[in-house]
């Protein structure tokens, strides 16, 4: 084995011999000492919480006594069995599934459009991310005003239309598409960038030879543009579904679940059991249910990810 002699303070002056098998493992533990910070704030900020959340939703708090005590799988039972908890799911699908569909058409439009060279498009890329760097609850304040009954600029595009004014936030009917169109303008620029992105690395030859052998605008869009974005759209797509499906600002300043639990959406329901009703127990297990589906979605997105690198 090569050996490596090297000076050293130790008493007496003598020097030691150091294997280069010995030096390389010292080297190899340095990129490690620098991750060891960030891993502990890590462990502090994300792992902890979440161990203590899944601690939670297997105990049961009780105010008056401020005692905690063990209870199993009790509250995950009382939430199967919980009605309000299937309505959030369905309120949820409601929500994910048009809240995805109305920000991917909507931001692969504007990324059509913002793709063709005409004037004034690099300004308009710039504006069309306004919604989408705005805190969630300035948006849902100022929606909050159009949707108001007496002077909201909603009822006023109607009444120019002739049609009737309505309670926008006040209508069960009504509540769950306010909510859903203020979440479409407000997301809708991500899937503009990152489609706008995805087109510009398409080759301009794969269109002019398309071009030059007949094809339509629509065959292009469909023989060319789809088979090319088809990966990103699912990256896309995948990302919005979780991010949505836990998104909570929005709708609670605009509705706060209501009214009638006509938007009463998953997050929506963590925060009435653990605020409203201090029963932490039951609000760890919806999250912790959440949870587990925010991980299908996670191997979907890392296998999807995967495939593209591939």
């Amino acid at each position: 084995m090569l050996k490596v002699n090297t000076a050293n303070n130790a008493p007496g002056g003598k020097r030691t011999t150091l294997s280069i098998k010995q030096i390389r493992s010292r080297n190899s533990m340095t990129p490690y000492m620098f991750l060891l910070p960030a891993t502990i704030a890590m462990l502090l900020v994300f792992f902890y919480p979440m161990l203590n959340g899944i601690y939670t939703s297997f105990t049961h708090y009780n105010q008056y006594s401020d005692t905690t005590r063990l209870v199993g799988l009790e509250n995950y039972l009382k939430v199967v069995l919980d009605a309000s908890f299937w309505n959030s799911m369905q309120r949820s699908l409601i929500w994910v599934v048009c809240s995805v569909l109305g920000q991917f058409i909507v931001g692969f439009a504007f990324a059509l459009l913002l793709n063709e060279r005409w004037p004034g498009n690099r300004i308009m890329r710039a504006i069309v991310l306004i919604p989408w760097v705005m805190p969630g609850v300035s948006i849902a304040l100022g929606w909050s005003l159009i949707y108001n009954g007496q002077f909201g600029l909603m009822n006023d595009v109607l009444g120019g239309l002739g049609l009737p004014h309505a309670d926008w936030l006040a209508d069960p009917n009504l509540a769950m598409l306010a909510v859903i169109i203020a979440n479409i303008w407000k997301a809708f620029p991500f899937v503009t960038v990152t489609m706008l992105a995805g087109l510009a690395a398409i080759p301009d030859d794969l269109y002019d030879a398309a071009r030059v052998d007949g094809a339509s605008v629509f065959g292009r869009f469909r023989y060319v543009t789809l088979p090319h974005l088809k990966n990103i759209i699912s990256i896309v797509v995948l990302l919005m579904i979780v991010w949505t499906f836990n998104y909570f600002d929005l709708v609670y300043v605009l509705t706060q679940g209501g009214p009638a639990r006509g938007t009463e959406i998953a997050p929506i329901l963590v925060a009435r059991f653990a605020f409203q009703q201090f029963d932490y127990g039951l609000a760890a297990s919806v999250a912790i249910i959440m949870t587990l589906f925010n991980i299908i979605f996670a191997i979907l997105y890392i296998y999807i990810l995967r495939r593209t690198e591939a």
